[in-house]
């Protein structure tokens, strides 16, 4: 009797294996987080441990945005149905710029929103990150445009706060969702706490590598303040650095800040 181990298919009739359960599942949820090239962005380890083990180290910048005053702002809303369309609105804006802008979309938070840039040579998130918050600021001002028009009572104060911060973290799966972990979101989030509407903070530890590209970002309109801003954890003061746009920003996707 010949053992079926035995018999050997010519090599145009083996079937071709297709993608894993596991990996498929990945991939979507890749698509829905990620710019096209998510996969590039991570090794073929990082792909394997995700679709494995649920998780895998990054380097990553973090941007974190509030939306200042958003608890006044519910209290006096005409109608919470509009509110939260707009508020939804805005969030799928965030998620086509920040992925326009080869970043991935982690969360919605509520008030705003948490999006970040896999590195890995801190000098590349100077060429991406600029041209996010520059792009992202106006289409907070549309957003408080229509919040204003469904208000009882519109206070000071109202707009899109910008906190950054970079370093180790971790990728994570959680069902069909991907989000990170580490001490960047804790950093980033500090800074959002001491940034007031309209304006972006990046801790200083980050800041310091957009400090090396200052000539190159002044010269396409892009200014660093280094300064002491209270924070939540920090009310007496920490350092970081204030970036600011020269002009009016436009609403349309900005080019990568700075020429390669």
């Amino acid at each position: 009797m010949i053992s079926p181990w035995s018999i050997r298919l010519p090599m145009d009739s083996v079937p071709e294996l297709s993608e894993s359960a596991p990996e498929l599942a990945l991939s979507q949820t890749l698509a829905r987080h990620g710019p096209s090239d998510a996969r590039s962005q991570l090794s073929s380890d990082g792909i394997r441990s995700l679709a494995q083990s649920g998780s895998t180290s990054i380097n990553a910048a973090v941007v974190v945005g509030d939306l200042r005053m958003s608890g006044l702002l519910i209290r006096e809303a005409l109608s919470a149905s509009l509110f939260a369309r707009y508020l939804i609105g805005f969030t799928e804006a965030v998620r086509g710029l920040a992925i326009d802008f080869d970043g991935w979309f982690d969360k919605f938070t509520g008030d705003g929103f948490i999006a970040f840039w896999i590195y890995h040579d801190e000098d590349e998130v100077v060429h991406t990150l600029p041209g996010f918050c520059r792009s992202v600021l106006p289409a907070s001002d549309a957003l408080v445009d229509n919040l204003k028009r469904n208000s009882r009572n519109f206070p000071v104060g109202v707009g899109l706060s910008i906190g950054i911060d970079a370093g180790p973290c971790e990728l994570v799966r959680v069902g069909e969702a991907l989000t990170i972990v580490g001490s960047p979101i804790v950093g980033a989030t500090r800074m959002v706490s001491g940034a007031r509407a309209g304006q972006a903070l990046i801790n200083v530890g980050i800041g310091s590598v957009f400090e090396r590209q200052r000539g190159r970002l002044e010269a396409v309109g892009v200014r660093l303040t280094r300064q002491v801003v209270p924070t939540k954890e920090y009310p007496q003061g920490q350092e970081a650095y204030e970036m600011e746009f020269a002009g009016s920003a436009s609403k349309a996707r900005v080019a990568s800040p700075l020429p390669d």
